[in-house]
């Protein structure tokens, strides 16, 4: 199991779950060279996104970012699009994709969402979006 594994499921378990939705085609567990807000980048977390041996038994633990990126802040319609995907239910909620498959296809033994951070000016590539973040956590 890598850190490598764990952000592949997660994009595959967000992408699948996301199908039919504006953001459901833009869901990347490596950054695209261009962006198509709205879009969703699945990466290790900025800090402490691995910690090994977390329990006696050899257990790992890993963090790992969801960044959501949106077009403008200006836009009402964009900035209810991104609240939606942090809805706890409903056909746009991250949480409950998440939570329907906590083992992302058997690759982990749990998952954990944590919290929604960074709500507002997110930059990628030197560019400013609008956005916000979700963190997760998985053991093995």
């Amino acid at each position: 199991m890598s850190i490598d594994d764990v952000v592949t499921a997660l994009a595959a378990r967000l992408t699948t779950g996301m199908a039919g939705t504006a953001i459901g085609g833009r869901i990347y567990a490596y950054a695209p060279d261009t962006l198509n807000p709205p879009t969703a980048i699945v990466l290790p977390s900025p800090s402490d996104f691995l910690v090994w041996d977390r329990t006696f038994d050899g257990s790992d633990d890993y963090s790992v970012t969801v960044k959501i990126i949106m077009g403008s802040q200006d836009d009402r319609s964009g900035q209810a699009e991104l609240l939606s995907y942090f809805d706890r239910t409903g056909s746009t909620s991250l949480y409950a994709v998440i939570n329907a498959d906590r083992t992302l296809g058997g690759t982990v033994s749990m998952t954990s969402i944590i919290r929604g951070t960074a709500y507002g000016d997110v930059e990628w590539g030197g560019v400013t979006f609008f956005g916000g973040e979700l963190t997760v956590e998985c053991g093995t």
